[in-house]
């Protein structure tokens, strides 16, 4: 600490000293020279004056630097803030991909968000059942059914996420369904029509995703996803029926129906997921991959029959995959187009005491092409859109979804 002090009384000192002979100088020179020359003069000298102390103010700090800081040279604190503000200088993501991230991804850059939803889902089949022979390869003899079912699902539901650091998020999804199902049944022109309606909470979701590996130039951004479905809905298992029986000129027909209708699978299912994300100005490239594995249950009944028949019901897992892009068409609005599918294996079920069998067109392969628009109201809430147009018979004919994400 001595020497520090004096080596600054010297070195202020010899600043002290070079003021004053440069004030002597000018003084001398200054009857030599008219006004504006003078003034100009004076200028210059001043300039170098402080120049010179400047300089030795750098060399006085750099040094009182080095001294309590055991030689490390004072230049590394300037690089440290040049750095510094470039990430500050950097421009932060638009709305528009913030909103594709949490759609498609997962977005770490909030600490909660609240999402409020609602999906509708049409779905109609119709089947042609023919029930005689044919005379001469040619010529059916018997009756001729057209059997229909059409149903229509809404669900209202909402999911709320929390970042618990820059690369974990768990949240919870909280449905609630209404279902309607119209039963039809015409057989040489006697029909027969039925319809169910049902609302209940479906199955809640427990998730959660954890992001591996940032994207860079040559690797996208990767999102290990886990999800835990509880089956907290109606399940579908033991449910009679109803024969509704109609007469006419005709002849009679019946149509069977349930009596009610499930919300939920009435199983604990577990997904296993990876999901990618890559930005390729102007478009972002998204893709998913994933397994779902449905744990076997028992039941006080498991056939729609009269009586109580216990037994354990199987679900068959399924993978599923999905593949898409988005675009940032501004800084508030995006436009996505997708394709997904899932192949689900057969379920099983086994009565109490013996084998298990299978379940006959339980196997099921659902595709669909996706496109929606997501739309940012606010800094914080955001409105997302969706359209899904089934691609294969076991897939919704269309299907409308409405989010509305809000970001703490």
């Amino acid at each position: 600490m001595i020497y520090r002090s004096h080596w600054g009384r010297s070195g202020m000192a010899v600043s002290l000293l070079s003021l004053a002979v440069c004030q002597v100088v000018l003084a001398e020179e200054a009857a030599m020279v008219s006004d504006g020359e003078q003034l100009k003069f004076e200028i210059q000298q001043l300039k170098l004056i402080n120049e010179r102390q400047a300089q030795t103010l750098r060399e006085m700090e750099q040094r009182l630097y080095s001294l309590e800081n055991g030689g490390q040279s004072i230049q590394a604190k300037p690089q440290q803030q040049t750095a510094q503000n470039k990430v500050v200088k950097s421009a932060a993501p638009s709305s528009s991909v913030d909103n594709i991230m949490q759609e498609e991804h997962a977005l770490f850059s909030n600490n909660f968000t609240v999402e409020l939803g609602m999906n509708y889902s049409h779905y109609d089949r119709k089947e042609l059942v023919l029930e005689g022979f044919l005379a001469l390869d040619a010529i059916f003899l018997g009756d001729i059914s057209v059997d229909d079912i059409s149903a229509d699902i809404y669900t209202f539901d909402a999911t709320g996420r929390y970042n618990v650091n820059d690369r974990w998020q768990v949240g919870a999804n909280l449905p609630f369904v209404y279902r309607n199902t119209s039963f039809q049944r015409n057989v040489n022109g006697v029909g027969a029509e039925a319809t169910v309606d049902e609302a209940d909470l479906g199955d809640i979701t427990l998730t959660s995703a954890y992001k591996l590996f940032n994207e860079t130039g040559s690797r996208p951004d990767i999102v290990w996803n886990l999800s835990i479905k509880a089956p907290t809905g109606s399940h579908p298992y033991g449910t009679p029926t109803v024969t509704k029986s109609v007469t006419n000129a005709s002849g009679t027909d019946t149509v069977t129906y349930p009596k009610e209708l499930p919300t939920g699978s009435g199983l604990w299912s577990i997904s296993n997921s990876l999901s990618f994300v890559k930005t390729t100005d102007p478009a972002i490239l998204f893709a998913n991959v994933g397994y779902t594995h449905n744990l076997d249950g028992s039941f006080d009944d498991i056939s729609s029959t009269s009586g109580d028949q216990p037994g354990d019901v199987r679900l068959g897992d399924s993978i599923f995959y999905g593949l898409g892009m988005a675009f940032a068409m501004n800084e508030r609005m995006s436009m996505s187009v997708s394709l997904s599918q899932r192949i689900s294996q057969k379920s099983e079920t086994r009565l109490e005491g013996s084998d298990w069998q299978d379940i006959f067109g339980s196997d099921g392969n659902a595709a669909t092409f996706n496109t929606g628009i997501t739309y940012a109201l606010s800094d914080k809430l955001s409105m997302s859109t969706t359209l899904g147009i089934g691609l294969t018979p076991d897939a919704p004919d269309f299907s409308l979804g409405i989010k509305f994400p809000y970001r703490f």
